[in-house]
């Protein structure tokens, strides 16, 4: 339950920053695609209309969120891990196809992105196996928790959603406190996927990591893991390699080498660092980009919404968007260092890897430093389940800001 005590003890800054997030979204969207939808005859102010449509149901479940006692979501954590699971399954056999990957389920007039939901209770699934284990939990389950919907979603295919998956579990695993060598088992098989590309490299790595291992005097079981991960995952690279669609390895390519296509993957990245370079320090004005009006990044007011920022808005309104961005996510670890209890702690946690992970990336893929992926930026860019799935997340953080001291009566 909650009271107007509990109310002088939420965090308002998150209020706040979610606020000017959403505000700057909305106009941004409008900028993105008034005059191309007018040009075309059709509802300009569609998009927009969806995403208030969007804040508002985001607004009653953040709501709600706050007003019920984060620590309840633990009894519910197994059930919301198996519909997690169905949806993933139902959106992969039965979804509607989307720009090549089936990512979309639709129940009746309702249709929404099963993948979206998924980040949200993978977050409140892990959380809940944190605490209830504590110090006699082991890295197999929670790596067995994760894969199994990391594959679901892969295969749909969708490689953003997938490594936000697979981010949650390492950034949890890491305020868990694990050991070392436990952290070690999960970071060095990246290591050998990225030096797969050269067989004698990685050979060499083998060996060097098995010496490493060997002088540092590491059980042998452990020994043993750590080695067969990373064989295993230099062994299934290339088979992954070959799972992914032609247009996913050909966006990482054209993230290596960008003039490799420029009229082709690449093309996405090229406009969308023209467009930020030209807003300078003050931006060219909202509705006046000429990259952003002139439709010269396709669907920019979704994945690429960054880009209208950066050049309607320039420097100045970039640093302030990202301050905001900055502001979440220092008050979610804040809260994980207050909250009442360790559940609290890491479902906060949780959150803000959720959320600066999806932050991070984006930007980074907008100015070329990244891969394209497909990872809406928060609060912002268009699309109905993110915004909801941002803002009930924001509600379970206010929960544990509202309870993480006791109400002095």
């Amino acid at each position: 339950m909650i009271n107007l005590r509990m109310l002088r003890v939420a965090d308002r800054s998150l209020f706040i920053s979610v606020f000017f997030l959403i505000v700057v979204g909305f106009v941004m969207i409008a900028s993105s695609t008034y005059f191309a939808e007018l040009k075309a005859g059709r509802d300009a102010l569609f998009y927009i209309k969806r995403q208030i449509n969007a804040a508002l149901l985001g607004l009653i479940l953040m709501s709600f969120a706050a007003y019920i006692d984060y620590r309840r979501l633990k009894s519910f954590a197994p059930f919301l891990y198996v519909l997690m699971l169905i949806l993933l399954a139902a959106g992969h056999f039965f979804g509607v196809a989307a720009q090549g990957a089936q990512r979309w389920l639709t129940l009746g007039s309702i249709s929404f992105q099963p993948s979206e939901v998924a980040k949200l209770f993978m977050i409140i699934t892990l959380a809940s196996y944190f605490d209830i284990r504590k110090e006699r939990s082991n890295i197999i389950v929670p790596l067995l928790m994760t894969a199994i919907p990391f594959f679901l979603v892969f295969k749909q295919p969708d490689l953003g959603t997938a490594l936000v998956i697979a981010a949650l579990a390492f950034g949890m695993l890491v305020w868990n406190r694990y050991s070392p060598l436990i952290l070690t088992m999960v970071a060095t098989p990246f290591l050998s996927i990225f030096l797969r590309h050269n067989l004698y490299l990685w050979i060499f790595y083998i060996i060097v990591l098995w010496l490493m291992l060997y002088l540092s005097r590491v059980k042998l079981l452990d020994t043993i893991i750590i080695m067969s991960l990373n064989i295993g995952a230099g062994i299934a690279f290339p088979i992954i390699w070959g799972m992914l669609k032609g247009y996913q390895q050909m966006r990482i390519l054209a993230f290596l080498n960008p003039g490799l296509d420029p009229h082709g993957m690449g093309y996405h990245t090229l406009q969308s660092k023209i467009a930020i370079g030209a807003g300078g320090l003050l931006g060219e004005g909202l509705f006046r980009g000429s990259q952003t009006q002139l439709q010269f990044i396709p669907i920019q007011h979704s994945d690429f919404i960054f880009s209208a920022i950066g050049e309607e808005l320039g420097l100045i309104g970039s640093i302030f968007v990202l301050s905001l961005f900055l502001n979440i996510i220092w008050r979610a670890l804040i809260l994980a260092q207050e909250a009442e209890d360790y559940f609290g702690s890491i479902l906060a946690a949780g959150i803000a890897i959720f959320i600066g992970f999806h932050t991070f990336v984006n930007i980074g893929m907008t100015l070329g430093l990244l891969p394209v992926v497909g990872i809406p930026l928060p609060f912002v860019s268009y699309g109905g389940t993110s915004l909801v799935i941002n803002m009930t997340a924001i509600g379970i953080l206010q929960s544990i800001a509202m309870r993480r001291q006791k109400l002095i009566f």
